[in-house]
């Protein structure tokens, strides 16, 4: 999904309680965030907040195998893996029946109807509408030749045509679906499995208008009971979901994790969960510390609180590390907490706008780039924000995926105060001369306004004035659509396992307000991207991959890179917490020891 975040944004936290919130007897499941969802429409999921909350209700074709890794998808919705035509364009998915949405007055005489087939191309033709203003076309921009033509016809002053039969695009019958692509895209089978992919009935968003966003209809594990905007949301086990099981196979740890007991038991296990959500870590730390939550995620100001420190030298931290590697808890948490590290598939990155006349282009603002790349020192950076746990690369493709090469080194890795200064000289600006004060746009919260500041403070050290303009993220959202963003500190997580879902935000095409929010467009990098786009993960690929990264690290549209790792820790009573950012769903396979054994609906089939 496009879940461009600020790179200095806390992110979700989730935690479980089982004790408040409920009746008696009913299991409760308590989630933290510090950070607040905007919706849970699958057409307007703008970020990893708004996914968390439509994964619940939603339900997609496909789904990603819970404890499998390497990542796998498997049969959500759809009755089983799709037939796939020998020139890998043409997808024929055969659907569950029986499966029918909650009751809601959007429906006739308020019963929930059977999911079918039309409702998934209904929600595409939804996307596809440009009155919709889609947060997430672009997740089938290009893929759909019929869905193109509808849209362009759209935006020349049609009303968009939801009547229209495509060739490309159809349901066959009431639980078939049928598509060819453009082009083969391997990665066709992650896109299905997320949840802002999630059919629903074209009824009830059309009877809810805008307020669909705080009304979702959805096949998911969950309905929505309450919605308190900015302080926590409550969802109930959605009794009329489908038969999902939890998984009956995993890895070697997570057996030993005891991640195995529940096989084959039909989930959700809780009948209710509760997100609160945080506009700060602190007050959500003392909650976590006071025993009401059940898992959380370490904020990093708490880190050295949380793991053993061997040492420091400067701003550099050493942590005591065991036999594989990972930190170790200090006494106090080690006797409360299990650990569990989540490494990320992560971009974290200032970019500037290629757009721009100043800090743009492929001239004078190429060399102010490299320069201000070069007066930065991110290892410090490193140091100071992340408690130097984070991974500095070079480029767009991130460790983790298939296409990164440790090897790889930046040629504006800085700090390098002499050169930045020649360079910004040979850009027109000695000293600074000349240049007008640059603007970078971010989140106006703490930690994103320290880390500007020593951005700025690195700047100066050329004569270069940069001024911070801190914001909301709604309105950075929309500022950064615009185009009217000079430079950006940002992060992009994942969206699947796969280099391309990095790669294309390199992609001209894919510029504000789609997912290239610095507007890099060099006609080179697209026309490798374009020949690598059919291309499965492969060695073949791997060489059009370095030849864009080379490019990019030449022209320093951003400057970056860093990935981070989530630090969660996990009491004895909660069982089967495997977290994972791409997956958006987990509350479903979570269950308490304090819960007892599940329920009748958690029988084992």
């Amino acid at each position: 999904m496009k879940k461009q975040t600020l790179a200095l944004v806390a992110a979700a936290a989730l935690a479980a309680c089982a004790k408040t919130g409920g009746k008696p007897g009913e299991r409760v499941l308590e989630y933290g965030a510090v950070a607040v969802a905007g919706t849970s429409d699958p057409n307007q999921v703008a970020s990893m907040y708004d996914a968390d909350l439509t994964g619940l209700v939603y339900d997609a074709l496909y789904d990603y195998d819970y404890l499998a890794r390497p990542f796998r998808v498997v049969p959500a919705l759809a009755e089983g893996m799709p037939e796939v035509s020998k020139d890998r364009r043409t997808y024929t998915i055969k659907l569950k029946t029986g499966v029918f949405y909650p009751d809601d007055a959007c429906f006739e005489g308020g019963k929930g109807r059977e999911f079918e087939a039309k409702d998934f191309v209904d929600a595409l033709y939804r996307k596809a509408d440009p009155k919709s203003k889609s947060q997430t076309w672009w997740l089938v921009d290009g893929q759909f030749a019929g869905l193109d033509a509808l849209r362009k016809a759209a935006e020349g002053g049609k009303d968009f045509d939801y009547a229209a039969v495509l060739p490309d695009l159809k349901a066959v019958d009431r639980h078939t679906v049928k598509f060819t692509l453009k082009r083969p895209f391997p990665q066709i089978m992650w896109v299905l499995a997320k949840e802002a992919m999630a059919p629903y009935p074209l009824e009830c968003a059309r009877k809810y208008g805008e307020d669909f966003a705080n009304h979702p209809v959805g096949l998911g594990p969950f309905r929505m009971l309450e919605w308190d905007k900015n302080a926590r949301y409550t969802l109930v086990r959605n009794e009329k979901y489908r038969e999902s099981l939890y998984p009956s196979e995993g890895e070697e740890s997570d057996k030993a994790a005891g991640r195995l007991a529940d096989a084959g038991r039909r989930v959700p296990f809780a009948d209710k969960v509760i997100v609160h959500e945080f506009s700060q870590t602190q007050p959500y730390w003392l909650q976590f510390r006071a025993g009401k939550f059940a898992f959380g995620r370490v904020p990093g100001e708490f880190t050295e609180e949380v793991f053993k420190l061997k040492s420091k030298e400067g701003n550099k931290k050493i942590w005591e590390r065991d036999a594989a590697g990972n930190r170790i808890l200090t006494e106090d948490y080690a006797k409360k907490y299990a650990y569990y590290p989540l490494p990320l598939l992560d971009l974290i990155y200032r970019g500037f706008n290629f757009e721009d006349p100043i800090v743009g282009g492929l001239g004078k603002g190429k060399k102010l780039r490299q320069a201000l790349s070069l007066a930065h020192d991110i290892n410090e950076e490193n140091n100071l924000f992340y408690n130097g746990l984070n991974i500095v690369y070079a480029g767009i493709i991130p460790p983790g995926v298939q296409g990164f090469d440790p090897k790889v080194k930046s040629p504006y890795h800085g700090p390098d105060l002499e050169r930045a200064k020649k360079l910004l000289a040979e850009a027109g600006y000695p000293e600074g001369k000349g240049l007008p004060e640059l603007q970078e746009c971010g989140s106006e919260d703490a930690r994103t306004v320290e880390q500007t500041a020593f951005f700025i403070k690195n700047a100066e050290k050329i004569g270069v004035k940069v001024r911070f303009e801190g914001m909301r993220f709604a309105e950075l959202s929309k500022k950064l659509k615009e185009k009217r963003c000079q430079i950006m500190g940002l992060a992009w997580g994942g969206d699947w396992p796969d280099a391309q879902n990095f790669v294309q935000l390199a992609y001209g095409p894919n510029k504000s307000p789609g997912s290239n929010n610095y507007n890099y467009d060099v006609p080179e990098v697209n026309k490798l991207y374009e020949q690598a786009l059919p291309m499965p993960p492969s060695k073949e690929r791997d060489v059009l991959y370095q030849k864009i990264n080379a490019r990019i690290l030449e022209d320093q549209p951003f400057h970056g890179s860093m990935a981070r790792t989530r630090d969660y820790l996990i009491p004895p009573d909660t069982l089967n917490f495997k977290p994972e950012e791409m997956l958006s769903n987990h509350a479903k396979y979570i269950r308490l020891k304090s819960w007892g054994e599940p329920d009748t609906w958690g029988t084992k089939k």
